[in-house]
């Protein structure tokens, strides 16, 4: 049952509270159906669930104007950038900005660059080798590729 009551902005509905409808239930969420969190969380079964009387069946209405502040910013991107790696050895010797792609799903190919005498021992060193072996590094003008086999 959904209800024509308009919240005023400012009025926040939580768990425990009396329902706005005052049929004298109170206000809970209700179990998310078709979880799959286990999957990729929090999933939108998870994070959509309405706030309703456990008396009248009233419902939320959740509108991005209803919204809790912190709900309405701008979501940030920083999540998904990762820090691309570096490693000193010593000696003037280091590689750095040195980051990888996955996308064949068996090979994880790195590409950076390298300062000083780095060897090709050096950079599997640091960066290990892959399950089956590895092509590489293939090292020119401060800059290297290696490819770990993964599959």
């Amino acid at each position: 049952m959904k209800s024509d009551l308009t919240m005023e902005k400012s009025e926040h509905l939580d768990e425990g509270d009396a329902c706005p409808e005052k049929c004298g239930g109170t206000l809970h969420y209700l179990k998310p159906v078709n979880c799959s969190c286990r999957i990729s969380p929090p999933c939108s079964s998870c994070t959509d669930v309405k706030i309703t009387c456990n008396y009248c069946g009233w419902e939320e209405e959740y509108t991005f104007e209803s919204a809790p502040e912190s709900a309405q910013k701008a979501p940030s991107t920083e999540w998904w950038r990762r820090k691309k790696g570096s490693h000193d050895f010593g000696n003037g010797k280091r590689i750095f900005d040195y980051d990888y792609d996955s996308s064949s799903g068996s090979t994880m190919v790195y590409t950076g660059r390298y300062e000083g005498d780095v060897t090709a021992a050096d950079i599997i060193a640091v960066i290990g080798d892959g399950t089956f072996g590895h092509r590489g590094p293939f090292m020119d003008n401060g800059r290297f590729t290696y490819t770990k086999i993964t599959d």
